[in-house]
């Protein structure tokens, strides 16, 4: 079951919110209030469409409805939705005694969800304000149902985030329109297969990269002259924080409270008229809030003159062996130990989308894991590993060889952690390039959403992401790429 359906699947029987004292059937809308004390009004379907069976399309509106139905639903529709609107964020109704998260602050974040969706539909939301009331309830009733008390705030969050990141709808009907779940479930109906296509050799030597981009964006092109892995680790040395950019001593037993931070990135907020920069993870004011989470002291070593110093960097292999794949899509994740960032995991998916080899990958002798940086790594533990990097490696030379196109997202990163040089590539990075141009380079999964109706990586704190769901993501990129391409083609 791909993310989408699983999304789908596991939503599909939430019971819905329900605004006011009663339910309210998908086609009666709460009475209004009198609006003066002399003057009392209330808007209702008109009979026709009250002995009409109805079916609803995902965004909430009447797909079978003749005319002159449509025309009564609209009326009716509008009116209770400035109704709504005069309310303002919509109320939760829910049984506070079986409630795993305390209703008021389920309130207080679906009402800030609420206000997200308000400025996501800002086009259309004067006229249509029921959709944002409705999108804040559905949402909201998908994120409590995938969380519990300890992650639903920071799950909220995440998701009010990732709304505001969404592309500004112009109708109701757009893309962007909708909680994740009925996005998914369009999605699902829209997206070709990719499944049925075998990317090809001939569809991927176009796409290579050539030495200058290589360089531009710092891939690994040569093996550093030195002599490499003379200091394996740094514990006890002083380096800057990854995190709180404090300089710290480096300790695997430093404790869990020693370093405070914020592990979501400043993003722009419109409030107001106005706009700011908060932090994704709790919208707390960028850049003078205290950090929301604490951790270790952890460091990262980018230059790769550093990195050969702690594991050294090789060749891929030059010999050609039967089972070499013509194209290999490579994910790794990382977590922070006494030599950096170090690799965690490694997922090769093949041509089909196979996955080939899917390995956790033990620190190097000497080395202690300071954080496995479950909310990104997806990893939890490496006491089930059986090879170190070096024995990765080796086991790599039996799928990627010479001739091997390998295909990544900001490809360069895997390189490094793996500390191998190889220069036959391919990197949805170039592929899809941020319209703002460098430094800034469009992420996995805003990708996946936009060009494959896909949400990857939604396991939150305790999931994280999942190197082989990112492979697949990729290498899907690429096949959308490869078709784009050949249907514009004269």
């Amino acid at each position: 079951m791909n993310t989408d359906e699983s999304i789908a699947k596991s939503t599909s029987s939430l019971p819905q919110p329900v605004i006011g004292k009663r339910p309210a059937s998908p086609l009666s809308f709460p009475a209004t209030e009198s609006r003066s004390k002399s003057s009392k009004r209330t808007h209702s379907p008109s009979p026709a469409l009250l002995s009409t069976s109805v079916t609803f399309s995902a965004t909430g509106y009447p797909t079978n409805l003749s005319s002159r139905q449509k025309s009564s639903f609209s009326t009716s529709a509008s009116s209770s939705a400035s109704d709504s609107e005069n309310r303002g964020p919509p109320k939760l109704v829910a049984n506070p005694m079986t409630s795993k998260v305390p209703l008021a602050t389920r309130q207080a974040m679906l009402t800030i969800m609420y206000d997200a969706f308000k400025d996501l539909y800002h086009t259309f939301h004067p006229a249509l304000p029921v959709i944002a009331h409705n999108d804040a309830l559905a949402q909201e009733a998908e994120v409590y149902a995938k969380s519990n008390k300890a992650t639903y705030k920071n799950a909220m969050i995440t998701s009010i985030a990732a709304i505001k990141k969404r592309p500004i709808p112009n109708a109701p009907s757009h893309p962007s329109v909708g909680s994740d779940a009925t996005r998914a479930q369009r999605a699902v109906k829209k997206t070709p297969n990719y499944d049925s296509y075998t990317l090809s050799r001939n569809d991927v030597e176009p796409l290579l990269l050539k030495e200058e981009t290589m360089r531009l964006y710092r891939f690994p092109m040569e093996v550093p002259s030195v002599q490499g892995g003379t200091r394996p680790h740094s514990y006890g040395e002083e380096f800057l924080c990854d995190r709180c950019g404090e300089r710290a001593v480096i300790k695997h037993d430093d404790g869990l409270q020693s370093c405070q931070f914020h592990w979501g990135r400043p993003i722009k907020s419109s409030a107001g008229g106005q706009t700011n920069k908060i932090y994704a993870c709790c919208s707390a004011p960028f850049p003078s809030s205290p950090g929301c989470q604490f951790g270790p002291h952890v460091f990262v070593e980018k230059a790769i003159e550093e990195l050969h110093s702690r594991h050294p960097f090789t060749q891929s292999t030059s010999v050609e062996r039967s089972t070499n794949l013509e194209i290999a899509t490579i994910d790794c994740e990382g977590v922070y130990t006494t030599q950096g960032m170090s690799v965690a995991r490694v997922s090769v998916c093949d041509a089909d989308g196979k996955v080939v080899f899917d390995e956790l990958v033990r620190p190097d002798d000497g080395v202690e894991v300071i954080d496995f940086n479950t909310r990104f790594s997806g990893v939890t533990s490496l006491s089930s590993a059986d090879l170190d990097l070096e024995g990765i490696r080796r086991a790599l030379d039996a799928l990627i060889g010479p001739q091997t196109v390998i295909i990544g997202h900001a490809v360069e990163n895997d390189l490094m952690m793996l500390r191998m040089i190889h220069h036959r590539l391919v990197d949805t990075i170039i592929l899809y390039p941020s319209p703002f141009g460098l430094p800034y380079k469009r992420s996995l999964r805003a990708l996946a959403s936009e060009y494959l109706g896909r949400s990857i990586q939604t396991g939150g704190e305790t999931a994280g992401h999942s190197s082989t769901e990112d492979a697949l993501a990729t290498l899907d990129l690429v096949k959308h790429h490869v078709r784009d391409r050949s249907r514009k083609k004269p």
